[in-house]
């Protein structure tokens, strides 16, 4: 490890906060076609993984929030604030979600899961 580089994890990801259109109760929808909701309710402490939602969104709601895709890492800026999380699955999230998003295309996602959860 002491050849290894130390970098900004903004060299690493694309580092972005969510958002939500408003009033998101008029963007939430049951139809099939939706874009998956991802809500704090949708990660467990017990799971590094988000895999669905119970919400989806229409689609004109995307253009006033975030998507991310499967491989993401998502921490919460509220609730259990810096909780990691790897998607497993895409949507939009709220402004309750930061998103890292890969840039280089070569992680170890379970060492940056580990080290994104940490004290450190």
């Amino acid at each position: 490890m002491k050849d290894w580089p130390s970098v900004a994890l903004g060299d690493i990801f694309e580092i972005a906060r969510g958002g939500s259109p408003r009033p998101i109760q008029n963007f939430l929808t049951e139809e099939p076609d939706g874009v998956n909701w991802v809500m704090i309710g949708d990660a467990s402490d017990s799971s590094k993984y988000i895999t669905h939602t119970k919400k989806r969104i229409l689609k004109t709601g995307v253009k006033n929030s975030r998507m991310v895709y499967p491989g993401d890492f998502l921490l919460t800026n509220s609730m259990s604030f810096g909780h990691p999380y790897i998607m497993k699955t895409s949507g939009c999230i709220h402004d309750g979600w930061l998103v890292l998003s890969n840039k280089k295309g070569v992680i170890d996602q379970d060492y940056f899961y580990h080290l994104l959860g940490s004290d450190l």
